[in-house]
């Protein structure tokens, strides 16, 4: 986990991955509806990230890559990555997809992640600068949680340009400036 105390960290090791179990583990109540608590190996569950993660990590299970990262998705972001609905596949994908890459050995799946970034953060710009509000709560039906702040930030930088394109005075004298210096004695 890279920021214990981030709320958005937090959500995005809760999406569920199918995970594959490699050896067979008692006392676990994972299924409520099995007869027996434990798992044999070669069961395939479906956990919250976190826990794939641990259990992947003790070498107890392997993690397979969940749907939002299948082929399917990779072809339609390489095709026009702009129109993809990503909050639908999953509302946390690039970090998700960052934590995730390394336990799958996925090799491409860092350079995928990359490309589908910048693609989208090209679109995501031009929408925050040009959109009205009507267009944009159509727009952010779509985005991720990271794009949708940068769409906000976007916007915001914008709103304060214009403001200051506007009115107000070109130069602020420095507060500074007026007061003489102590003698150095």
């Amino acid at each position: 986990m890279a920021n214990y105390y981030d709320i958005d960290d937090i959500l995005a090791e809760e999406e569920l991955v199918s995970v594959v179990f490699q050896k067979a583990v008692n006392g676990v109540g994972i299924d409520p509806s099995a007869e027996t608590d434990c798992v044999e190996p070669g069961s395939k569950v479906e956990l919250p990230f976190w826990l794939g993660h641990e259990l992947h990590l003790r070498q107890v299970a392997m993690i397979k890559i969940p749907p939002c990262f299948n082929q399917k998705t990779r072809l339609e972001l390489g095709a026009d990555a702009a129109c993809v609905d990503l909050r639908s596949r999953c509302q946390y994908f690039y970090e998700f997809g960052c934590k995730l890459a390394p336990l799958v050995g996925d090799r491409d799946m860092g350079s995928f992640l990359l490309s589908a970034f910048k693609n989208r953060y090209q679109a995501v710009l031009a929408k925050a600068h040009s959109a009205a509000y009507a267009v944009a709560s159509k727009c952010l039906k779509i985005l991720t949680k990271e794009e949708t702040n940068l769409y906000e930030a976007a916007q915001s930088s914008m709103a304060a340009f214009k403001k200051w394109r506007i009115g107000g005075p070109r130069f602020q004298r420095a507060a500074i400036l007026g007061r003489k210096r102590k003698p150095t004695d």
